[in-house]
């Protein structure tokens, strides 16, 4: 029975993953909320962004993401350890944006790791941190220079 359950807990946290992505891509951010626990802290600092509490995050996101007329996140490689109603995961994320910049759209591929910590609430599981690491940037390159994440 612990292994059904681990997963169907893994597929929960992917589904959340998934919805992040989602969430970022049709600029729901209010979605988000559905993700992350009121209390989550979230590092963006390796891409150039911020590190705070949630609802300041949510905010800058926003601010960030909205001039960007296309987006498209994937998820995958999806690695999670289970310690009862707490898990660690680490996930890779493939990100296309377009931004209008010299007097066209241009694109930048972003490829990048999450490392999350999740817990289940009465709401089902929801990330309590999560911290990215910039690994490759490809194409058009906007915002401050990217960091190698570890």
């Amino acid at each position: 029975m612990d292994e059904v359950r681990e997963m169907l807990d893994h597929y929960a946290i992917e589904k959340i993953l998934k919805r992040y992505a989602r969430a970022l891509d049709e600029k729901n951010y209010d979605a988000l909320d559905a993700v992350f626990t009121e209390d989550a802290v979230l590092d963006y600092t390796a891409a150039g962004g911020i590190k705070g509490a949630y609802p300041v995050v949510k905010a800058w996101l926003k601010e960030v993401l909205d001039p960007m007329p296309e987006m498209q996140h994937f998820t995958t490689n999806v690695e999670i350890t289970f310690d009862g109603d707490h898990a660690k995961g680490a996930s890779y994320t493939l990100n296309v944006n377009g931004v209008h910049a010299e007097g066209k759209l241009q694109h930048m591929t972003v490829g990048a790791q999450y490392f999350d910590t999740f817990v289940r609430t009465p709401w089902g599981w929801r990330i309590t941190s999560r911290r990215e690491a910039r690994l490759v940037t490809f194409g058009y390159v906007f915002g401050p220079e990217p960091q190698v994440g570890d």
